[in-house]
């Protein structure tokens, strides 16, 4: 993996300043710290820090064609490169090295239009063709990789990320009102906005066309299924299923360094450590977080259990408490822009202990997502009869009697999303932070307009696939929403921050445009079956014990922390008079909301922690001066 940046002056005669594009990768080097390089000519200046992963020796960057007319730098990995060579050989064109890399180029050449859709991978790239003086900004069609765009109107800068773009003076720090108010309702911001009103983010599956005086923003994936796939033998597909779980796991095992994977109690990871086994027939060196003092959903014995019954070779950290807001900076900087999930910070303690050991891990992450393996997609599928129900009976019984309940926030939540008829409605609802109600209490000042902007980047998603069931629209659309943007993006940066490669084979491509193709009641079976086919197919490499166990998820004793030792750093720090968050939003709101929390009368975790990773923010990239934490 690697970290890119580069200039443009598309819409001027001005030459790209080197020392510039050198800060610019400086400010990249944790995610590449073997090595770099920089192709600057002219208007167009390229540079590239690398983390050697395949072909250490001969995959140094920017890498060009035969003739130099075309230049690439990428942070990726294509898993299918050594096909894709194949055929470019035979088609006549001749390779310098063994990377996975160099395939970028001629492909570009080889086949057009259609070229992004040839490459099986994770990737955010840049190719510069010399001749055609034309830039091409690509990010893979699940966003696994972060690419961001700072475009001022006659020179587009771009970067892994946004902390490269604060080597320039220039850079305006303004931050996006719209960004920041779908950031409350999400707890992150959608593609193609972020925090900052300069910057945008390239989404999953586009590209970002760069010419003289135009810069053009276009889909390159496949459009969704129209209808799914006819299933007559449901033996077969787990056996296909099974063949192409198989087949994305050893892809992703490609690498010229020492590998691992990231392991929790649940059945995801620990089908890709059981495969990876059986593919390299070796012990897997596998990774675990805990946490100290008694918390109900700490997966640390499920994980050292699972780990026992696959033979691996296993490490854990034990996470204590944060002892101070100092202990959110660090994460804070690493993301870039304000991410509230409260798993952050246990991957960011799980990502320093595998970087100890290996340079790349395997991951379970994105077999939630397409395969409804959240409670939240049995609402969506139990929904259609809670929308029959007469709605005075809804609103006087069922909302009144959830609404009365002690705490109870996802509840509450899904409660208020199931009644909306309308599904992007529904599926924005299931996120909510911040609702309605409680901005109007939190902000100090709201525009108008911010009513409907969190919807509409929700519906920017569903609109191509409308025309399907609302659970099978409701898997598409997360999919390629809240995976990359939020849980791909910290996984990313956060593994990165340590020079660590965390690969995600469940969201391989020909894996993905198998299981897409399925029925929904293949992947969500009634109330109880959620991941129907997918757990027939890993019992292949389960046992019964891993399998039987209640999902748990990525979770973290931020609610206990908040109402405990944290409480008081909460309101010093977010609810002060000199707050960040005091320029924006009520600080006696924001009491209220740790007085509630504290008392046990709401929880309101997602709330206060969306707050606190905002104030952490912008203290760094709005307040400070400009130097990497």
């Amino acid at each position: 993996m690697c970290g890119i940046c580069g200039i443009y002056y598309y819409g001027s005669d001005e030459n790209a300043d080197e020392r510039l594009v050198r800060r610019m990768a400086t400010a990249l080097t944790h995610r590449g710290p073997d090595d770099e390089g920089f192709l600057v000519e002219g208007p167009v200046a390229l540079g590239h820090r690398r983390l050697a992963i395949i072909d250490p020796a001969g995959g140094h960057q920017p890498m060009a064609n035969e003739d130099e007319a075309v230049w690439t730098v990428a942070n990726s990995e294509i898993y299918n490169f050594h096909q894709l060579a194949g055929a470019l050989t035979r088609a006549g064109h001749r390779f310098r090295t063994r990377s996975d890399t160099e395939v970028i180029v001629h492909a570009y050449e080889e086949y057009g239009r259609e070229w992004l859709r040839r490459l099986d991978g994770m990737f955010a790239l840049a190719v510069w063709d010399r001749r055609a003086r034309r830039l091409t900004l690509a990010r893979d069609p699940f966003g696994i990789k972060p690419l961001y765009v700072w475009d001022d109107g006659r020179c587009v800068r771009f970067a892994s990320e946004i902390k490269a773009f604060l080597a320039d003076p220039a850079f305006p720090r303004d931050i996006d009102r719209i960004a920041l108010d779908q950031y409350l309702t999400f707890q992150f911001v959608p593609s193609p906005r972020t925090i900052f009103a300069a910057v945008r983010k390239v989404p999953p599956g586009h590209q970002v066309i760069v010419e003289r005086n135009t810069v053009r923003l276009s889909r390159f994936t496949a459009p969704a299924p129209s209808s799914p796939m006819p299933i007559g033998d449901e033996a077969a597909a787990v056996a296909e299923l099974q063949a192409r779980l198989s087949a994305a796991v050893e892809r992703q095992m490609v690498s010229d360094v020492p590998l691992g994977a990231l392991l929790s109690g649940g059945i995801d990871s620990a089908a890709v450590v059981a495969i990876m086994r059986e593919v390299s027939g070796r012990r897997v060196k596998t990774f675990t977080v805990g946490f100290a003092g008694a918390f109900a959903n700490d997966e640390l014995a499920a994980a050292r259990r699972s780990a026992a019954l696959l033979g691996s070779e296993h490490h854990e950290v034990v996470m204590e408490t944060p002892d101070s807001f100092a202990a959110f900076a660090p994460i804070a900087w690493h993301l870039d822009e304000p991410i509230a999930t409260p798993s952050v910070v246990a991957m960011w303690s799980l990502s320093r202990l595998a970087a100890e050991h290996v340079k790349v891990v395997l991951t379970g992450q994105g077999a939630d997502e397409p395969w409804g393996g959240y409670r939240r997609y049995r609402g969506e599928y139990l929904g259609r009869w809670y929308r029959r129900l007469p709605p005075p009976l809804r609103r006087g019984v069922v909302d009144a009697l959830v609404a009365r309940l002690p705490r109870g926030e996802a509840l509450k939540r899904a409660v208020a999303a199931l009644g909306a008829a309308d599904p992007a409605e529904r599926f924005a609802g299931v996120y909510t932070v911040f609702s309605a109600a409680m901005k109007r209490s939190l902000y100090r000042q709201a525009p108008a307009e911010l009513a409907t902007q969190a919807i509409d980047a929700l519906r920017y998603w569903q609109q191509p696939v409308a025309h399907l069931d609302p659970l099978a629209q409701q898997l598409y659309v997360e999919t390629r929403f809240s995976l990359p943007d939020n849980l791909l993006l910290y996984g990313d940066k956060l593994a990165m921050a340590f020079s660590l490669e965390a690969r995600v084979p469940w969201l391989d491509l020909p894996l993905m445009d198998f299981v897409e193709s399925l029925p929904v009641r293949l992947r969500l079976k009634g109330w109880a079956g959620h991941k129907y086919l997918y757990r027939k197919a890993v019992r292949r490499w389960l046992p019964d014990e891993v399998l039987g166990r209640r999902k748990i998820g990525f979770d973290t004793p931020m609610d206990q922390w908040f109402q405990g030792s944290l409480a008081e750093m909460l309101r010093d720090e977010i609810a002060a008079p000199a707050s960040a968050c005091a320029r924006y939003f009520n600080v006696s709101y924001i009491r209220t909301l740790i007085r509630q929390h504290v008392e046990r009368r709401e929880d309101h975790t997602r709330p206060l922690f969306s707050l606190l990773m905002f104030e952490a923010w912008h203290r760094q990239f709005v307040d400070a001066p400009m130097a990497p934490r």
